[in-house]
């Protein structure tokens, strides 16, 4: 039987721990019923774990997501700052880069009181059995070699991807200008995946109070591919799905200029990554004096997300908070 000191010393830990608990919640359907464009698909969403060459570690990709949800991170109470983000990972709209770029990222955010919400937006077209899938995951993310097999594959998922985002072109109204080449592979997979990302920003909007969290305090990052949908969400958007603030790890290609109404930019990659594309954002950003802030990493790789490895890059994340600090999204 413990003692009355045992036991108070025994809910003091259990009371700390509490305090500090970072929840994943329920996830949240984003759309009601089929998510618009996509009400014919009919793939099954799979998710592959691979062993990863580059980062010498398990990782998980999610293929052929057909239904978007919302996977929510809440800080503790007494961390919380009222701020919000959208979490999206990457994957060249083909796949979701889940583990790394998805939930670690939002734990973390989550511990620093931000309330991190992780969006898993609809990709192209992967295959239709499990065994196609896994044979375009272990080539685009496990190290395998691309045979003729794999490439076949690839180029008649292309194909499909192609069709069966065909009819959201014509129902898509933004003014989002996409290259020919990324029409050419990737069709209206990309302008699908901005509407996820719109709809995420209402969605939490509309519901900021049940989460204690101001509605003028929610933003949208990305790494990679989510970097490009984060900027589309940035160019193109309502009042109500406009984001108060944007994060682009690593995923600046294709874009150029600024929003007619921008909103401050936080820009990371790594080093060979901050050339180019990005450079040119981040300056139109200072050319219209917003607020914006741009770091490389050296050294660093595409993809580095968020890893509990002690790794240098990790750092981003105090960056990160600083930066809403600095812009006064949190006090």
């Amino acid at each position: 039987m413990k003692t009355k000191p045992e036991l108070k010393v025994l809910l003091l830990i259990v009371f700390v721990f509490m305090c500090n608990l970072t929840f994943a919640q329920d996830v949240i359907k984003l759309w009601d019923g089929p998510a618009p464009g996509s009400e014919k698909w009919t793939q099954k969403e799979t998710a592959i774990e691979y062993h990863s060459p580059i980062w010498n570690e398990q990782n998980v990709a999610v293929f052929n997501v057909v239904e978007p949800t919302l996977t929510i991170f809440l800080p503790s109470p007494g961390k919380a700052t009222g701020t919000a983000v959208i979490v999206c990972p990457g994957g060249g709209f083909t796949a979701l880069s889940w583990d790394t770029e998805g939930p670690n990222v939002a734990k973390k955010l989550a511990k620093k009181g931000i309330a991190a919400f992780v969006l898993k937006y609809r990709v192209g077209y992967s295959g239709g059995t499990p065994e196609e899938i896994n044979l375009i995951a272990q080539s685009s993310y496990g190290g395998q070699k691309r045979t003729p097999e794999v490439q076949e594959l690839a180029k008649k998922n292309t194909e499909i991807t192609q069709t069966i985002s065909s009819e959201f072109g014509l129902q898509d109204k933004s003014e989002l200008k996409i290259s020919k080449e990324v029409a050419r592979t990737l069709g209206n997979i990309i302008k699908m995946a901005a509407d996820d990302g719109r709809h995420a920003i209402e969605y939490v909007r509309e519901n900021a109070g049940k989460w204690k969290i101001d509605p003028d305090k929610i933003g949208i990052m990305g790494f990679s591919a989510g970097g490009m949908l984060s900027l589309e969400v940035a160019f193109n958007h309502t009042e109500k799905s406009k984001p108060n603030y944007i994060g682009v790890m690593y995923g600046a290609m294709g874009f150029s200029g600024f929003p007619t109404d921008p909103m401050p930019m936080f820009m990371a990659s790594s080093q060979n990554e901050a050339t180019g594309g990005a450079a040119a954002l981040y300056a139109s950003w200072c050319e219209a004096k917003q607020p914006a802030e741009i770091h490389s990493f050296t050294s660093a790789s595409h993809g580095f997300g968020y890893r509990n490895n002690g790794d240098s890059v990790n750092i981003w994340v105090e960056l990160f908070y600083n930066f809403l600090k600095k812009t006064g999204f949190i006090k």
